[in-house]
């Protein structure tokens, strides 16, 4: 069975005026993660030769399905093999298809009687985890990973997996704690590295966040958030050359992201550069309209220039998009 990998997108949203501490970017979609890859057992069958009394058989006629999007074909043929002989293999597979769909307490289902039926195993603990946590019953999903690592305990990705859900509910020691055996076991574990640097970073560690990331750098050169990241923790430090060199590393490595400009862009603002801080934010929210982060940011580099009108009218979309986030934005622009 396939075991899955997570990785947190992290960054920093910063204003103009000073730095902000960092914040992680939405973890991506946990769903889409286990999904990226072929299901369990996914070799390629003819469907010409599909035998309908084979689960085997049947199976890879629904790993087909999957694997040209076509959900709803996938389920009925790995229903139809659950018929002939109920396997963990194949509910795991199922679990996939129906995650695919968004039928998540179904995906769950499957995912418990995959368990049920190969206790042993450690993939459907993982996927049954990483899927808990997605429907926000996180230490539920830390259990899983536990049981998940006591089985596989030689798995590095187990361990990532778990100090990520450590992270994502702000328990840092616990994650550097499973970040370090999954380091040790794989020293060049790049992701591993990142997110412990991101955890010290978050613990305001800003040097020896900059150590793990030179390492993630040296490991992986072309890791546009490793320099994203290390440029994140120089601009905490007040070393704004060094963050702008990271931070356009970064951006020449995936033009694409547009945190990596709210990150440049908070940088130039807190070098005091609030004309090309608000270049780089408007290039954010070209790229993501709704980027509520970058909306405020851009208002208060505006705001800092003397432009309330336009400051104004960016912090009335951010609040638009988040009525909720006040943050950031100076009393006179919110409503008495």
């Amino acid at each position: 069975m396939r075991k899955l990998l997570i990785l947190l997108v992290l960054g920093l949203s910063v204003g103009c005026n000073r730095p902000a501490p960092a914040e992680p970017e939405p973890t991506p979609n946990l769903l889409d993660q286990i999904l990226n890859g072929a299901p369990a057992d996914a070799a390629d069958a003819p469907l010409e030769d599909v035998d309908i009394t084979d689960t085997v058989s049947l199976r890879k006629r629904g790993n087909r399905h999957v694997a040209d999007g076509q959900f709803d074909s996938a389920i009925l043929v790995y229903t139809e093999a659950l018929r002939v002989k109920e396997e963990a293999m194949t509910y795991y597979n199922r679990g996939i298809a129906y995650m695919s769909k968004g039928e998540l307490e179904k995906a769950l289902a499957d995912y418990d009687m995959a368990v049920k039926l190969e206790p042993k195993q450690a993939s459907p603990y993982i996927n049954r985890g990483l899927l808990l946590h997605s429907m926000g019953k996180t230490a539920q999903g830390i259990n899983d990973l536990t049981e998940a690592q006591k089985l596989d305990a030689d798995d590095p990705s187990i361990l990532l997996n778990r100090g990520l859900l450590y992270l994502n509910i702000g328990l840092y020691d616990r994650a550097i704690t499973d970040f370090d055996a999954a380091i040790k076991m794989k020293p060049d574990y790049t992701d591993a590295i990142i997110n412990r640097g991101y955890c010290y970073h978050r613990q305001k560690q800003y040097a020896r966040a900059i150590e793990d990331f030179n390492v993630a750098i040296k490991h992986t050169p072309t890791s546009a958030l490793a320099y994203s990241n290390r440029g994140n923790a120089y601009t905490q430090l007040n070393e704004f050359d060094k963050a702008l060199a990271d931070l356009n590393e970064a951006i020449r490595l995936d033009s694409k992201d547009a945190q990596l400009y709210n990150n440049r862009g908070g940088a130039y603002g807190a070098k005091g550069d609030h004309k090309r801080a608000a270049e780089d934010f408007s290039k954010a929210i070209e790229l993501i309209p709704d980027f509520a982060s970058a909306f405020r940011n851009r208002g208060l580099a505006y705001h800092t220039m003397g432009d309330k009108e336009r400051a104004g009218a960016d912090f009335a979309i951010a609040l638009h998009i988040e009525p909720n986030v006040t943050e950031g934005v100076p009393a006179e622009y919110l409503k008495k």
